[in-house]
């Protein structure tokens, strides 16, 4: 329960700074960023910004990403048996086809994920300080998300595990 607690709190760290809450927030994360999909049609990913779904449960395993104001923040909950989740924020960074999840959090955990085309996945066995951010039946070995919408807008709509949203505008 702590931990679910603590992961809780973790994941306020995707909304901002708290400055502005309520309608003009939210009227400022509806705002479109830019259109995340190459224009070529080739179904890669230009920009982070959007929303990301996978996963074979309901609720779907969710990850945000939102850019602007400095480094892209994100958020992610990934579900496993009996409703435990994996869930945290942070900042990531994106070299080529390598994106780079960094928690922000009492434990160290950065995942080193690849982009293939629109779809984001998780290694295989990520680092042993992440299981700090999951309950006792969920991991996040080898995730995957898939792109559903490329703006803020779209980032907004992620939920974290009560329901509050797990991104906003940037």
């Amino acid at each position: 329960m702590k931990r679910l607690l603590i992961a809780l709190v973790l994941l306020t760290g995707c909304s901002g700074d708290g400055e502005g809450e309520g309608e003009g927030n939210q009227a400022r994360s509806a705002a479109p960023a830019a259109g995340g999909k190459s224009p070529a049609g080739g179904g890669r990913l230009t920009s982070l910004t959007g929303l990301y779904e996978g996963g074979e449960v309901s609720p779907p395993n969710q990850l945000c990403v939102v850019e602007g104001g400095g480094e892209p923040r994100f958020g992610l909950v990934v579900w496993g048996s009996n409703l435990h989740s994996c869930s945290g924020s942070g900042t990531a960074s994106r070299s080529g086809d390598r994106l780079r999840l960094r928690m922000t959090g009492d434990e160290a955990c950065t995942i080193d994920a690849a982009i293939s085309g629109t779809t984001i996945v998780l290694p295989s066995a990520v680092p042993d300080g992440c299981a700090y951010y999951c309950g006792e039946r969920a991991t996040m070995n080898g995730a995957q998300f898939t792109q559903k919408g490329d703006t803020a807008a779209d980032a907004a709509k992620a939920r974290d595990l009560v329901g509050d949203p797990l991104c906003t505008g940037g």
